[in-house]
Parts: structure tokens; sequence; C-alpha cells
């Protein structure tokens, strides 16, 4: 019932992540933006995780339980992959 009230209102979410490098650590921070009939209506910036590197291999830390670890993790590594 979201998805088809979502298409009647013309609601548009979209979310991305971003990584900052702060004193050796990387934090992930999430954008959500919802337009309603192609205006925008709200925007949300919030940090999600910290990703550190220990003994040569990363962790992800989240900062809050009902964030989308997968999606994090795959925005980090695509990231990773141009430098």
């Amino acid at each position: 019932m979201q998805d088809e009230l979502k298409k009647v209102l013309k609601i548009d979410e979209t979310r991305e992540y971003e990584f900052r490098n702060i004193y050796g650590f990387t934090f992930a921070f999430m954008r959500k933006i919802v337009y309603l009939d192609n205006r925008l209506t709200f925007s949300e910036i919030k940090p999600v995780g910290i990703i550190y590197e220990e003994n040569g291999e990363y962790y992800l830390a989240p900062l809050d339980k009902v964030v989308d670890i997968t999606a994090v993790v795959k925005e980090f590594v695509k990231g990773e992959s141009f430098r």
C-alpha cells in the first residue's frame, strides 16, 4: 500500500552514502532526500557508522541499529576501488 501511495502522491525518495576521513577514522553519513510532486520536502544528513582499519582489515561500527549495513559497505567498497 505504501508503494501505491507514493505513486499517487508522486513521492520520490533517494538515499546516498558519503564518507569523510577525520583523525584516522572514516565516518559514514547517510543523505536522505524526499520529493513530493518534484519539490523538495525533506532532507536529512545523519552519521550512520564509523569505518576503521585494524590489522589490514576494515571494520564498520554502526551508530544506529536500523542502518542498512550492506548498503554502506557496498558504497564504501565502490569508493575505495577508485583510490
